[in-house]
């Protein structure tokens, strides 16, 4: 019985449904070091790719939201549930989500202080960090490819613009790039 209950989860993940979705946002939740856009190719590979619940817009779409919201790794995730189950779809991702984090939290918190002293946890933070700032610019590029229009890539650089060259913040910024985007829509563009 015991190898039985492995065989169950993995096919579960494996063939779709609501074992996929609760292994996704277990992965989600587990792997997020770093913050949410860690994560992100992994969960748009999931997603779009391999279970089919959402199309790349809106995936994307997905990750908009989470961005405005406060927890985007689980706002995110949440919709990428209702994309898959509904409601209790969604509900369901963003507390498995939610699970591994919470769960580190009450039985190491006691601990912390022993495991940031711990060698071995600072070397991989160490490491991890690299790691880190590479998946973050590497989300970026599946995020780029699921633009559907040219205008949002010419918006997208305009907050590029706005942040790097002119220095400006990332609050103004979203802002703008917002109103600009409500803009050519109301204006005609293509959504």
């Amino acid at each position: 019985m015991r190898a039985f209950f492995p065989a169950i989860v993995l096919h579960g993940a494996v063939a779709g449904g609501l074992g996929a979705l609760v292994w996704v946002a277990f992965k989600v939740g587990a792997l997020s070091y770093g913050g949410g856009f860690v994560i992100v190719p992994l969960m748009q590979h999931d997603a779009v790719t391999t279970y089919h619940w959402m199309t790349g817009a809106q995936f994307l779409n997905a990750v908009a939201l989470g961005q405005v919201t406060p927890g985007p790794v689980v706002q995110t995730v949440a919709v990428i549930g209702y994309a898959a189950g509904g409601i209790g779809g969604g509900l369901l991702a963003a507390l498995i989500a939610f699970t591994p984090s919470v769960a580190f939290v009450l039985v190491g918190g006691r601990h912390f202080d022993q495991i940031r002293a711990n060698g071995t946890v600072v070397a991989f933070l160490t490491g991890a960090g690299p790691a880190v700032i590479g998946a973050i610019a590497g989300s970026a590029i599946p995020l780029g490819l699921a633009f559907g229009h040219l205008w949002q890539i010419a918006v997208l650089a305009g907050g590029l613009l706005w942040l790097f060259a002119l220095r400006k913040g990332v609050v103004s910024g979203l802002l703008i790039a917002g109103a600009v985007g409500l803009i050519l829509v109301l204006a005609g563009a293509p959504a």
